[in-house]
């Protein structure tokens, strides 16, 4: 990963808040990480200022460190007792785990879905959009998330059904180094798709990590 970063393509009061938060540090312990005050966490956390070069290439050592999370068991874990609708998959494709929300979307028992790959079973805008993801370096670990909206249709033995769906996509990396995309995303209607796509103009918006 290219450590010099440039302002524009990283915000960082948001990179600094929700790493600090992540890792449920004080602003003064992160600050004494840094070699700064509690203070300049404080500027740098609300836009007033923007970090030296020095600290921001310590952040994006810890960023990318922080990848490298519990084992895979925690959080594989995490993600099948999800209420929600949410997924893993591997670079091909294939569903390390899948939440019971996401089980219940895809009308499927948790052997019919895990251990198979996503385009058995769903298709429309939800494939391009994954097919984006690995096209722009999602699983070498390139991207800090992606966001998509669209149609997911879902194609299981109960028939075909078609729903609007918002995503969030991003990577989580194993202890053996392997990246993996969490798919995170609800159902929406007509008109919650049509005013988030206006809000963000296009179907995918992805930013890079640095």
């Amino acid at each position: 990963m290219n450590l010099s970063v440039s302002s524009s393509k990283v915000n960082w009061p948001s990179v600094i808040r929700n790493f600090r938060m992540s890792k449920r540090l004080k602003q003064a312990a992160l600050a004494a990480d840094l070699g700064v005050t509690q203070a300049m966490i404080s500027r740098w956390e609300n836009g007033d200022s923007e970090p030296p070069e020095r600290v921001k290439r310590r952040m994006a050592e810890l960023v990318q460190d922080a990848f490298v999370v519990a084992p895979a068991p925690t959080w594989v874990d995490l993600v099948t007792l999800n209420p929600s609708i949410e997924f893993v998959t591997d670079s091909m494709g294939m569903i390390k785990a899948v939440s019971r929300g996401a089980l219940e979307l895809f009308g499927l028992a948790r052997h019919e879905a895990e251990g198979r790959n996503v385009k058995d079973f769903l298709g429309g805008d939800f494939m391009a959009a994954l097919g984006r993801l690995r096209e722009e370096g999602m699983f070498q670990n390139n991207l800090a998330y992606g966001q998509s909206l669209g149609s997911l249709e879902v194609n299981v033995s109960s028939g075909l059904k078609t729903v609007l769906y918002d995503f969030i996509h991003w990577p989580r990396i194993s202890e053996a180094r392997t990246v993996y995309c969490v798919h995170s995303g609800a159902v929406i209607d007509e008109g919650k798709y049509a005013s988030r796509l206006e809000e963000r103009g296009d179907k995918v918006v992805l930013r890079r990590t640095f």
